[in-house]
């Protein structure tokens, strides 16, 4: 019983992707710390090993890098080429939809994990390093302590029981939730949307989806030979479907569906998948035809929220163990990185004033960091609930694609890329209304998208449409994720982009009510409750899209509008615009009449 007569400084329950990155980290940070990991599983773990999450986007695959793990990722996972999407649903082909994503190599890396291969790796790096790992073992009771108190975690191990004295506590168990549930501090995230998903062996490109010798472009794009590089997005209204390569060869593929539109059944199984992609999406289904299923898995009711992660008694909760929003937009290694530095950046602090540091205030700090991850949770569930109609919509859907990625390089990636979350209590704060006007924001767009793709459905058409593309602010924030800044450079660049955000706002909606006419643009001012943004739209701005000559108009248009045009193409005018216009001048009063 060796390991229960050792004083832990930390113990770590669960041996997943978040807890073997938080154990890296913390022999990073706080060097000599004795950590031992405890997980069910023991190695080998199987390549493409039956998980969700191998698609990363910019902050998580940063946060990867930083724990010095590039070298390894170039040589054995994929470099990923970006989100892309393709709206519409339903029979039509799929070169006959829109696509949406980038059209160049992108600046800041992200990467395709093979999560099999990554985990058994992670481990042997960490017992290499010295860090305790007991394998195919598994917590059978935790004992919180308070105050100065340790916690003790009794541990079921192949060779007994063992009986684990730790300092500091964190549960990494996924779904398990050991804390959370111990803990009764599970919360609903507002929506109810459901996940099956499958990997298949060898690669599935959807570049061949669309025959050689189509008459279209689609093989004729630049990126046409890079898309498999992609995480590539098929989806329809309420639901959309994930098509992810593997650096082992084989290909994840998974469904979501919005229980408002489609329940649970229709992904339980993988009969019920494939009937489902037989229905909505008729290209993949026949692009799997062929390929032999390694497994199957589903979540129903994915999303959920705990009101507290980290607690002064020293304990935390990271990863799936505490929240999770929606794969849309791969932003789980996102929450991971954060929950992890937030969890390193306390421990750390704890460690020094024991040994000798400035004193800790761990009531003080773990309430701030519980407040700024409860509104990145809350910021990012707004971006996803009630959202599945704007899935359908070819335009709304780019549209958001556009304002979500300026929202999430803008405060998000920059918050953890400028480590800010390391910053003293008072200095911290300074950051919280910039990061409150932003959810504001983005929860604004995502209204008037929703009531744009329910007044108005659309049918896709076969272009493209690259965001992000050069030029444009899309592309500066995102090479901006490169930079190192000072805290005030960081507020100042904050302050900056809420003044765009609600330029870049003001001209969707602008966008949105000419296209919609008077009538359903009254609809929308009420529903989105435009009256509330405080944001007003000037005559001068509104008298520009009265201008017939459309070089001339051009020319006058603010430099953000002209952004907005770039990326989503030109305005489409009802024939009642001008009088819809007018609705923008008399918010009070509309907002009244609501």
């Amino acid at each position: 019983m060796v390991h229960s007569e050792t004083p832990w400084d930390v113990v770590i329950c669960g041996a997943g992707l978040s807890g073997l990155t938080l154990g890296l980290q913390l022999q990073q940070d706080v060097p000599g710390l004795k950590i031992a990991l405890v997980d069910k599983l023991a190695r080998p773990l199987p390549d493409a090993a039956h998980k969700i999450g191998e698609s990363s986007v910019e902050l998580g695959s940063q946060y990867l890098e930083r724990l010095g793990l590039y070298e390894y990722l170039r040589d054995n996972h994929i470099v990923k080429f970006g989100l892309r999407f393709f709206p519409g649903g339903g029979t039509r082909p799929v070169h006959e939809r829109l696509e949406i994503g980038p059209d160049h190599e992108p600046v800041v890396r992200s990467w395709q994990l093979d999560r099999g291969i990554f985990e058994n790796d992670l481990r042997q790096m960490l017992v290499d390093d010295g860090v305790t790992l007991l394998e195919g073992s598994t917590v059978k009771d935790v004992e919180l302590g308070s105050g100065d108190a340790r916690h003790t975690v009794t541990v079921q191990t192949p060779d007994g029981t063992e009986t684990l004295n730790t300092r500091w506590l964190v549960d990494a168990t996924g779904r398990a939730a050991l804390l959370r549930k111990r803990l009764k501090s599970k919360r609903g995230a507002g929506y109810v949307a459901h996940a099956g998903w499958f990997r298949v062996k060898g690669r599935v490109d959807i570049t061949d989806f669309v025959p050689e010798d189509a008459d279209t472009d689609w093989r004729r794009r630049p990126m046409a030979d890079q898309r498999w590089r992609s995480t590539n997005h098929l989806m329809g209204d309420g639901y959309w479907a994930w098509i992810i390569p593997l650096s082992s060869g084989n290909t994840s593929i998974g469904i979501v569906v919005h229980d408002d539109f489609h329940g649970f059944d229709s992904i339980r199984t993988l009969d019920a998948c494939k009937d489902f992609l037989a229905k909505h999406e008729v290209a993949l289904a026949d692009g799997l035809e062929g390929f032999e299923v390694m497994d199957f898995g589903c979540y129903k009711s994915f999303s959920h929220i705990t009101p507290r992660s980290w607690s002064p008694d020293r304990w935390a909760m990271v990863g799936e163990a505490g929240s999770f929003t929606d794969p849309l937009y791969s932003p789980g290694t996102d929450l991971i990185a954060f929950a992890n530095s937030f969890t390193a950046t306390l421990i750390k602090e704890d460690f020094a004033s024991l040994d000798g540091g400035p004193p800790v205030n761990l009531r003080l700090r773990s309430r701030d960091l519980n407040l700024m991850y409860r509104a990145l949770i809350s910021g990012g569930l707004k971006v996803y609930r009630n959202n599945g109609a704007i899935y359908g919509h070819p335009r709304a859907m780019s549209a958001k694609i556009y304002y979500d990625n300026f929202i999430y390089w803008s405060f998000p990636c920059q918050y953890f890329q400028q480590r800010l979350y390391e910053l003293p209590s008072a200095e911290h704060t300074k950051f919280a209304w910039a990061g409150g006007r932003f959810v504001e924001l983005s929860e604004y767009c995502q209204d008037v998208l929703r009531q744009w793709a329910t007044l108005s459905p659309e049918e896709p058409e076969g272009k493209f449409a690259g965001i992000p593309a050069y030029p444009s602010i899309l592309i500066d924030l995102h090479v901006a994720l490169q930079d190192k800044r000072t805290p005030s450079q960081a507020l100042a660049a904050m302050m900056a982009g809420v003044k765009h955000g609600e330029e870049l706002l003001s001209e969707l909606a602008l966008r949105v009510i000419q296209e919609l006419g008077p009538d359903k643009g009254a609809q929308m001012v009420a529903e989105a409750k435009l009256a509330s943004w405080g944001i007003q739209w000037s005559p001068a701005r509104l008298a520009l899209e009265a201008i017939e000559d459309a070089d001339a108009r051009w020319e006058q248009l603010p430099e953000l509008a002209q952004d907005v045009e770039r990326a989503l193409g030109p305005v489409k005018r009802h024939r009642q615009a001008a009088q819809a216009r007018e609705l923008l001048l008399h918010l009070e009063q509309a907002g009244k009449a609501a």
